[in-house]
């Protein structure tokens, strides 16, 4: 396939671009590419913020002015800034811009609720809690089997393991 700008070389370079809901593919030579300002390094100022902002601002870019004009109340910047910034001016601006950003955060997160890291020595406490509602969580099921079974004995055995969990008990009485 020769590239669809000169004519002349092979495309080495193959760009898929969607914009307003319509996919636009473009099969260029490495010296077209180049110029085009289609690629890192090029001059056309690709970067990381343009990328997210591209994913959250093809929306907002298409939206009536008036529509854009609601700023965040702690920091001042409006959700057209953000998109094209690639960040958040405050933490307020995740409440303030919930609706618009939520689809984002799902895709590129796989969900919309901050969990955060903790590190494996850093808060026994919480590691505990974490593992006995893991525990209890397994243990809730297992209940839900055993009556669907209607093997009651079973599930009796299973409540009073969970009641002993949840009284802050190691479950091994």
């Amino acid at each position: 396939m020769l590239c669809q700008h000169c004519n002349n070389h092979p495309a080495t370079t193959h760009i898929k671009r969607m914009a307003g809901g319509i996919v636009e593919e473009f099969h260029l030579c490495a010296a077209c590419a180049k110029a085009s300002g289609l690629l890192p390094g090029s001059g056309g100022g690709f970067n990381l913020a343009d990328l997210f902002g591209g994913m959250l601002g093809n929306s907002v870019s298409q939206q009536p002015a008036a529509v854009q004009s609601p700023r965040c109340a702690a920091c001042g910047l409006s959700l057209q800034e953000i998109a094209q910034s690639g960040h958040m001016g405050c933490a307020a601006c995740y409440d303030t811009f919930a609706a618009q950003i939520a689809p984002t955060l799902q895709r590129v997160h796989s969900s919309v609720q901050h969990i955060g890291k903790t590190p494996e020595d850093g808060n026994p406490a919480l590691r505990v809690r974490r593992e006995r509602e893991s525990a209890l969580t397994a243990l809730r099921e297992q209940i839900m089997q055993a009556v669907q079974e209607e093997n009651y004995e079973q599930a009796a055995k299973l409540r009073d393991e969970i009641r002993t969990l949840e009284q802050g008990g190691d479950g091994d009485a």
